[in-house]
């Protein structure tokens, strides 16, 4: 039996909410701090580090970011408003709905372009990664500036899920 006591969303709202801060906040962390430090280094210490926070960050990014999907569902339908299809026409279902199909599409966004925009960068052969001088070939750099564009991209698609939930609070 499902508890639809008043308090009973305070269970799983902290695990949603530690599970959006954790996706959302690394990908604040990794535009605005991550990605324009390592750019400061050279371009071999560049793929060490940024291939050893890589393999860190794809064993909890991906988790986190389900659990905020699967826990948003649960949070407005279970222990939420969203209990028949017309619910989903009140303005607190449009925002839900919206958030959920946001968050649906930045996870599927990163996964489909970020991903393979970084294994882009990782299969460009190191020694044809820099020019004598120290700096970057055309092809890294391009490789590089799409990956930074999608990034912003996906921030920006955070903010409008972001809103969606502020929103959502005050309806």
């Amino acid at each position: 039996m499902v508890d639809r006591s008043e308090n009973a969303w305070i269970r799983p709202q902290w695990l949603h909410v530690l599970a959006g801060i954790t996706w959302f906040g690394a990908v604040i962390y990794a535009d605005f701090i991550l990605i324009p430090a390592l750019m400061t280094l050279p371009p071999d210490v560049q793929r060490a580090a940024g291939g050893a926070i890589g393999l860190r960050a794809t064993k909890v990014i991906p988790g986190a970011a389900v659990a905020v999907i699967v826990l948003g569902i649960l949070r407005g339908t279970v222990w939420g408003r969203i209990h028949a299809f017309s619910d989903l026409s009140t303005t607190y279902g449009v925002l839900w709905l919206l958030a959920l199909a946001l968050a649906v599409v930045t996870f599927a966004y990163a996964k489909f372009v970020i991903e393979p925009g970084i294994a882009r960068i990782n299969a460009i052969d190191p020694a044809n990664a820099v020019h004598a001088d120290g700096s970057q070939s055309p092809a890294l750099t391009q490789a590089v500036d799409t990956v930074k564009r999608a990034t912003l991209v996906e921030f920006g698609l955070f903010l409008v899920i972001f809103t969606c939930m502020i929103l959502m609070r005050f309806n």
